[in-house]
């Protein structure tokens, strides 16, 4: 791979940070609107790409075992996750007190039940709202992926066949980490299975890396995979609407699983990135000025996301106090979150910009 970065990476990050935060806003149509895309949803999105770039950014053909820049990055993720913990903590601590409406603090409020307890857990990843554990899900993928580099470059076959078969095995099985905030007390996104979504982006972003074809056109993949994806849309609604019954019963959640990353939500996300790969207009798109802002909140998405999770807490905070919210008032809203992330990610941007230009300034003042 030559030393220019893949803009449409950046693109399709950015544009899933931005549906992510439409997503846990809880605005009335949020639910809907998450459904409309098929089986999948910008998570998954999310997540192939992370690995894809976490590919192009630590894996070092024939290196060994190297831990230090991957764990790194996942230290950082879980102080950041600690951080946006006390926040929203410290957001639901308010609500309670000042308007002694527990309803309105969302899943924090259990927290206040045993606060000490729980805050342990949560330093332990065992105790995490919703919207607050993916963040976790990403530092358990970053922690494994030196171990799948190396496997990568002993075997493809054996790294893609033991990721599947981990897969395979955590969702029939329901293997999954324990989670005292939620109903279920366990990981909604369950990292057993969605290693193999992170791992399917590695292979990806490896090939990238060394500068193989990723996703190649081909006419007859092509059409199978518009025809799917296309296809996946109403499927998915009518069912999440009731306009029909879910098909094959208790099977059908398992194909859907969120949680256990299911069969049809990978292929569903596969086939939108082959087609994001092939059409050209993405390209164009991604490489294009008026995209530009759009690209960068992809480039520093971890600041983003945090903002968005912030964002979409504080949305739903408003959204529960006054469930009869105009809905010209939650557009607005939806439209204020989003450019406060786009702004985010821009200034960020000059920051580096400038940063960068200041130290080669100093490199040619003392060359």
């Amino acid at each position: 791979m030559n030393g220019q970065r893949e803009n449409r990476i950046d693109l399709l990050r950015g544009l899933s940070l931005l549906l992510i935060f439409i997503g846990h806003a809880e605005f009335t149509f949020s639910l809907t609107f998450q459904h409309s895309r098929g089986f999948c949803d910008a998570s998954e999105i999310f997540v192939l790409l992370a690995g894809m770039s976490s590919a192009l950014a630590y894996y070092r053909p024939d290196a060994g075992l190297r831990l230090e820049r991957p764990w790194k990055r996942a230290l950082r993720l879980y102080l950041v996750h600690l951080l946006l913990f006390a926040i929203m903590l410290t957001i639901s601590a308010v609500i309670i007190g000042a308007f002694d409406q527990t309803a309105w603090a969302a899943e924090m409020t259990d927290f206040w039940q045993d606060p000490f307890h729980h805050g342990f857990q949560a330093l332990l990843l065992g105790y995490m709202p919703g919207n607050l554990d993916i963040l976790p899900m990403y530092v358990v993928l970053l922690l494994i992926a030196p171990f799948a580099f190396l496997l990568h470059d002993w075997s493809r076959s054996a790294f893609m066949g033991l990721s599947c078969a981990v897969w395979f095995i955590a969702g029939l099985g329901h293997i999954n980490l324990p989670n005292a905030a939620l109903e279920g007390h366990s990981w909604y996104f369950d990292p057993l299975s969605w290693q193999f979504i992170f791992v399917i982006g590695i292979y990806l972003g490896v090939r990238m890396k060394r500068g193989q074809p990723v996703l190649p056109y081909n006419g007859a993949v092509f059409a199978a995979a518009a025809l799917f994806a296309i296809a996946a849309i109403p499927l998915n609604l009518v069912v999440h609407l009731g306009v029909v019954d879910p098909p094959f019963g208790g099977l059908h959640h398992q194909l859907v699983s969120k949680t256990n990353g299911g069969p049809l939500r990978i292929l569903n996300v596969l086939a939108i990135l082959y087609l994001a790969w092939n059409i050209p207009a993405v390209k164009t798109a991604a490489d294009h000025p008026a995209m530009r802002l759009v690209c960068v909140a992809g480039r520093h998405s971890l600041a983003v996301f945090s903002a968005g999770i912030l964002l979409s807490f504080t949305a739903a905070v408003l959204m529960r106090h006054s469930p009869d919210m105009p809905l010209a008032v939650q557009l607005l809203l939806l439209a204020g979150g989003c450019a406060l992330q786009l702004a985010i990610g821009w200034m960020l941007e000059v920051r580096k910009t400038a940063r960068a230009g200041a130290q080669s300034y100093g490199m040619r003042r003392t060359a």
